[in-house]
């Protein structure tokens, strides 16, 4: 994939800032867990053998010192009374809460011994390997899965529709090869003889909060910083958030509605001629026909559709495409719609007709940081699995740049049991049941019916009590030496602490299991002899790593034009053609629509369960600054600032429905119903009812029929199974129906 970008070592780092008889300081990264996309530099205060005090890093240059609320409190939840701390073995029935404590070896020898009975009996495909989003254990359990010869490897994250980042990332790369990320200063540009980092003159911010969220190796107070530095936003979004509010243009659009808007701003582009004609006539084919897409879509008829004025949309299009350079960073709002992969391919055309693709400022296409995999193992590296993962053949585009099977065709299998039965699941990081899947009383059905179930975490949670036979405790991350890759940053975890009880790191428990499954994959000694393994591309060990602690990668700009995107050194774009094909040839062979297109899902649904009866738009999932996903529910400090879970609606439904801030309401829908408290305001638009995600009370009984109360507020409880879109990506999470009551 053409030469590694060349290593930038910082030499103000070192490991340990202060070191004397009774104090200690030490650089880390804080990454999962307990649970965030991470990559924010720390300083670990340690006193007498524990952790005293957390602080942002100021020399570490993807935050600069900055740190969230949930990472200033990693104390509290690292010594909280609740955390596990040694291996449980269920002694009861499932969901009973009867539990007998072991030794490591002991839980490793009794799990060895279960997958390798069911892999001699059903064959290996016939156990699952899951895990939860963000967390390293990525880099570590596809060995786990193939190694042990099982193609089926998941993220439920959610699992529905593959429903977070995946679309993106699978459309993107049939698009152009890979995914595209913005150019927010993050790289080392010092080496570059011809092009360096040019402030983006707009951002255009779409379904996404990044100051809140900070996905995917991106720490939003990049944005901020640029801001402060002249730059402009647009914001795209029907939640009035912070930066919706500084924005230079806001499109508050109806939620479900990306796909219309995205056509409407390109109907103004290329009507006014703003596109970039120079690229897209050198490095791009399908624009015709992305043109005709377009001139379905005239601004008046995507301000019918989106509830954004025409005004609004063609001035935010013409700014768009006249600020030079520009970028995009996108949100999981793209995603939970099933009609996501039409949304993506405008949004991608929208960021490639503009020019601002492999540009200073624009959109580039980077690999993975100095060579070191940020992904784990491939599939491809395991040739004796002769079997496509689960959903590869109803669903082959989730084979497009993505390593997981598919979540909602894992749910029909286990349910008939063809073409074979699921056995048993090794679920790692996630508690499934508040936040990864729609219908979750299906879901604990289908899991319990499993013969074997090994769950590891920090904390008991929901799916845990209700499903396991063992669970594992793993360490947190100022516990554990490990890696944190990610597209603007090589840096070590470095261990601070020692683990609580027998907590091991997720790559420890891996390698123990390993060891023991499929020991040909797994022939290090401990957790540093893999991490050098690893780290070999980037040509230094772990002990090397540590001390420099954070790597800047490289980026290379115009990559297509010298021939660092293609093998061989070939120029252009990874994809057949060479170039970007907004007409995608990998779509198209796969039956599905390769060129921007849009369709109302939501009036579907209106269609057939009837508005008057469910008159609301139901999105949920708004990122919190207090929770990530389902975590934290039990950390006093950060539960203290959002008690209980929140249903927001408009002033004007408020009135119509008699509800006042703090009242309990259940939100229903044709498939199920939650309760949440009322949150009043103008934070969302008429007709659009907003529900938190991830709920549980870990304060309440854990076993069945109570399991944490998380039976009562989970949103997900109002859809139903089987609504993933075409290419099996996408699920209306964020574009459902329901109606409310007191």
């Amino acid at each position: 994939m053409g030469s590694q970008p060349t290593i930038f070592l910082n030499p103000i780092f070192k490991r340990k800032v202060v070191n004397s008889r009774d104090k200690e300081i030490i650089r880390s990264i804080c990454w999962s867990p307990p649970g965030c996309h991470g990559g924010c530099g720390v300083l670990l205060h340690v006193k007498d053998s524990r952790l005293v005090k957390i602080e942002g890093d100021k020399a570490n240059h993807f935050n600069r010192g900055r740190l969230c609320v949930r990472g200033r409190n990693i104390i509290e939840a690292m010594y909280h009374p609740a955390r596990l701390q040694q291996p449980l073995i269920r002694s009861g029935e499932r969901g009973e809460n009867r539990w007998r404590e072991a030794s490591l070896p002991e839980a490793a020898d009794l799990i060895a011994g279960k997958f390798l009975d069911i892999k001699k009996r059903f064959g290996a495909e016939s156990v699952i390997f899951c895990k939860g989003t963000a967390f390293d254990i990525g880099a570590y359990l596809p060995r786990l899965c193939y190694g042990f010869g099982s193609p089926n490897y998941f993220g439920f994250g959610p699992g529905n529709g593959n429903a977070c980042y995946r679309p993106r990332v699978a459309v993107s790369t049939a698009v152009m090869g890979r995914l595209p990320i913005p150019d927010l200063g993050q790289f080392d540009t010092s080496q570059n003889e011809d092009y360096h980092f040019t402030p983006p003159k707009c951002i255009l911010i779409w379904g996404a909060n990044p100051v809140k969220s900070n996905p995917d190796g991106l720490f939003g107070g990049w944005i901020t910083d640029l801001m402060k530095s002249g730059g402009e936003i647009i914001v795209v979004d029907p939640q009035k958030t912070e930066l919706a509010v500084k924005a230079k243009h806001w499109l508050r659009l109806t939620p479900g509605t990306d796909g219309a808007l995205a056509l409407g701003m390109l109907n103004v582009i290329f009507e006014e001629e703003l596109y970039d004609k120079k690229f897209c006539g050198e490095w791009v084919t399908g624009l015709e026909d992305v043109k005709a897409a377009a001139a379905e879509y005239p601004p008046e008829k995507a301000a019918s559709i989106t509830g954004v004025t025409k005004n609004d949309i063609v001035k935010a299009a013409r700014f768009f495409a006249e600020s030079n350079p520009a970028n995009m960073v996108w949100g999981v709002s793209v995603d939970m719609n099933p009609g996501c992969i039409g949304t993506i391919l405008s949004l991608l055309s929208l960021m490639t007709v503009t020019g601002n693709i492999e540009n200073p400022g624009g959109m580039v296409l980077p690999s993975d940081p100095f060579g070191v995999k940020r992904r784990g193992d491939s599939i491809s590296d395991f040739p004796e699995i002769k079997l496509k993962r689960i959903g590869a053949e109803e669903y082959p585009l989730i084979e497009t740049g993505n390593p997981y099977a598919q979540p909602d065709v894992l749910l029909d299998q286990m349910e008939s049991g063809e073409p074979y039965p699921i056995k048993a699941a090794w679920i790692q990081g996630t508690s499934i049941i508040p936040s990864s899947f729609a219908d979750p009383e299906r879901v604990i059905k289908l899991f319990k019916s499993l013969d074997f179930i090994v769950f590891a975490d920090i904390f008991m949670n929901p799916g845990a009590m209700a499903l396991a036979d063992v669970i594992l405790p793993a360490a947190m991350y100022p516990e554990k030496d490990s890696l944190y890759v990610h597209f603007s940053q090589l840096g070590a975890i470095n261990k601070a602490v020692e683990p609580l009880g027998e907590c091991r790191s997720d790559g420890e428990i891996i390698l123990e299991i390993g060891r023991r499954i499929a020991p040909d994959y797994f022939p290090w000694n401990n957790i540093h002899e893999w991490l050098d393994y690893r780290l070999k591309p980037a040509g230094m060990t772990f002990a090397e790593l540590k001390e420099k602690h954070t790597l800047k990668p490289r980026i290379e700009y115009a990559k297509h034009a010298s021939g660092r995107l293609r093998p061989h050194c070939m120029h252009g774009f990874d994809t057949p053609s060479g170039k970007i094909e907004l007409n995608s040839s990998v779509l198209r062979k796969m039956n599905l629509k390769p060129v921007p297109h849009y369709r109302d899902y939501t009036c579907g649904y209106w269609d057939e369960y009837g508005k008057d009866d469910y008159p609301f738009i139901l999105t949920s999932g708004s990122r919190s600054v207090y929770y990530f996903g389902s975590q934290q529910r039990n950390i006093a400090f950060l539960r203290n600032k959002r008690r209980f879970p929140i249903v927001h609606i408009n002033t004007a439904d408020a009135q119509v429905k008699g509800v006042n801030t703090g009242d309990w309401l259940n939100i229903y829908s044709p498939f199920g119903n939650c309760k949440m408290k009322a949150e009043v305001s103008e934070k969302f638009p008429k007709g659009v009812i907003h529900c938190d995600s991830g709920w549980w009370f870990p304060e309440r009984k854990g076993e069945e029929p109570e399991l944490f109360g998380v039976r009562e507020s989970n949103v997900n409880a109002l859809l139903p199974s089987g609504l993933q879109g075409p290419g099996g990506l996408g699920y209306p999470f964020r574009c459902f129906i329901c109606n409310v009551e007191k």
